[in-house]
């Protein structure tokens, strides 16, 4: 377990000293001349086919109330409950308990789930705007079905007893009015029909049965592809750098055993000394052999009989089990095709083994490349879009590794793509998507416009919806959010408080339970 430990531990401190994420061609881009060229030819009939389409589906806006919020600790937390299963009023509440937290004028949704237990559960949250963080509030779906959606002065509470780690408490919300949807003009409808135009919402980057993989998914039964890569590095005689030393290297500053510190002796001190010297000659070593692998690899196929045998017999095996990586798969794309390779990668899934640890990412843009140079678009657009939106599972992401994510805006742009309509169609949130319809990050979409070549369009647009009293408050809401990650990845500071003015300007033109709740830093 320590061995395994240690490796994860290089793995994630071995990232650090990468300088960027991806290859970069000639033509500036994560995707060769030859890719581009592939996929504007599609993007020019998937535009067409756009124009001469016939909209016929209205979309609604998510269901919306407004709410107050209620928070009680300690002893009156039981006595409150009891009153609101009472039904007490939310001006007698607030006369009677005048210590309680209010914090009125909520914009309030709710959305259906199953827990881990299979329970049907409804959450109740609220949006975060202002310096305050929103409030969620979980119950049953059976008890929230015995409101008949009418919620208009009725409550919905969580009740907390006391715990050996947290005080009694109980949190509510008040509703002001009920829920209520409304459909999206047309030219926002478009925005959303153009997004699953593009997208093509029958698609998906990964299959279903796609086998999880990466650092914390270390298969420990041999298979024939970790057999051809054991063939290759051994008679191609790659540098070796034991297990053990890694464990002694990564593992020598975690000196904390049982709660009890261990002192560094002269003897481990020294012994870490060398292990250092031996890993930067293995560092010098191993670039040498890496930068020299396919040519020798080439010589190598050419020289024994057996290679392409060993290696089909592999891919077999894979094609079946599901098991492989990135090198095995470089192989197969290199000696036996494209499709077969982009095969491999859609059914495996990584999972990055901790905040450094860019392999998901790495995953992703390698079957985006494949994607283009086989002419699947469906695939291609997904994969990338996973990218721009940083949308990959992580054992654990702090904040600090994700300024070096990029979001390669510019690569779509050179496609001819309508590239702010498919960002405003992924960005604006709907009751009724279609099926497979694919959603933004708005931090990341906004820090991509940032990086756009039209930046005058994308802050007219995004002014605009903010301003519009036809779009609802959710999503004029959300353009709010985007405008705001927008401008905060600008790099020019007097542009950026240009653009705070004008977002103030549009800020007080939404209603007045919103604007008053949005602060600005001057």
């Amino acid at each position: 377990m320590r061995i395994f430990f240690a490796f994860l531990v290089f793995v994630c401190l071995n990232m650090t000293a990468q300088k960027s994420e991806f290859k970069v061609y000639d033509n500036g881009l994560i995707y060769s001349e030859n890719s581009v060229s592939k996929l504007k030819f599609i993007v020019d009939s998937l535009n067409l086919k756009f124009k001469v389409c016939e909209f016929n589906k209205t979309f609604r806006s998510y269901e919306q109330a407004k709410a107050n919020f209620v928070e009680l600790q300690k002893s009156d937390a039981l006595k409150a409950k009891k009153d609101l299963e009472n039904g007490i009023s939310y001006t007698d509440f607030k006369a009677k308990y005048r210590k309680a937290v209010f914090d009125e004028n909520h914009i309030i949704l709710k959305s259906d789930y199953t827990d881990y237990e299979n329970q049907e559960q409804v959450e109740f949250s609220s949006l975060s705007l202002g310096e305050r963080d929103g409030e969620n509030i979980t119950r049953n779906k059976k008890e929230i079905d015995s409101y008949h959606n009418n919620f208009k002065g009725k409550w919905v509470f969580e009740y907390k007893e006391k715990t050996t780690y947290s005080k009694e408490s109980l949190r509510a919300f008040y509703f002001v009015d009920e829920f209520k949807t409304k459909p999206l003009s047309e030219k926002y409808a478009r925005l959303i029909q153009y997004s699953d135009c593009l997208v093509d919402t029958t698609a998906q980057v990964f299959y279903d049965n796609a086998k999880d993989s990466g650092v914390r998914y270390i298969d420990t039964v041999p298979t024939k592809a970790v057999n051809f890569e054991i063939y290759i590095e051994k008679v191609l005689k790659r540098p070796n750098f034991s297990s053990e030393n890694y464990s002694i290297l990564f593992g020598f500053d975690d000196m904390e055993l049982e709660g009890k510190s261990k002192k560094k002796t002269k003897e481990q001190l020294a012994q870490k000394e060398s292990i250092e010297r031996e890993y930067e000659d293995f560092n010098v070593k191993m670039r040498k052999w890496q930068a020299e692998r396919l040519t020798r690899i080439d010589s190598l196929r050419n020289k024994d009989k057996n290679f392409d045998v060993m290696l089909r017999d592999a891919l077999a095996e894979a094609q079946t089990t599901k098991v492989s990586d990135d090198t095995f798969e470089e192989y197969v794309e290199r000696y036996i095709g494209k499709e077969e390779a982009l095969e491999l990668k859609r059914n495996r899934h990584v999972m990055g083994g901790c905040s450094m640890d860019n392999s998901p990412r790495i995953h992703a843009q390698n079957i985006a490349v494949l994607s283009a140079e086989t002419i699947k678009w469906e695939i291609f657009l997904r994969s990338h879009l996973n990218i721009m939106n940083d949308r990959f599972d992580r054992a654990s992401d702090g904040s600090y590794a994700q300024g070096a994510r990029q979001t390669y805006i510019k690569e779509i742009e050179v496609l001819d793509i309508n590239v702010l309509d498919l960002i405003l169609g992924i960005s604006l949130r709907v009751d009724n998507p279609s099926k497979n319809h694919y959603y933004s990050s708005i931090n990341r979409v906004g820090r991509a416009l940032s990086e756009s070549s039209n930046s005058e369009l994308v802050e007219t647009s995004l002014l605009d919806m903010i301003k519009d009293n036809d779009l609802d408050d959710y999503n004029r809401v959300l353009m709010y959010y985007l405008f705001d990650n927008y401008n905060y990845n600008l790099k020019d500071e007097n542009v950026k408080k240009q653009n705070e003015s004008k977002l103030r300007l549009a800020v007080a033109s939404m209603p007045d339970y919103i604007s008053s709740r949005i602060t600005f830093k001057n």
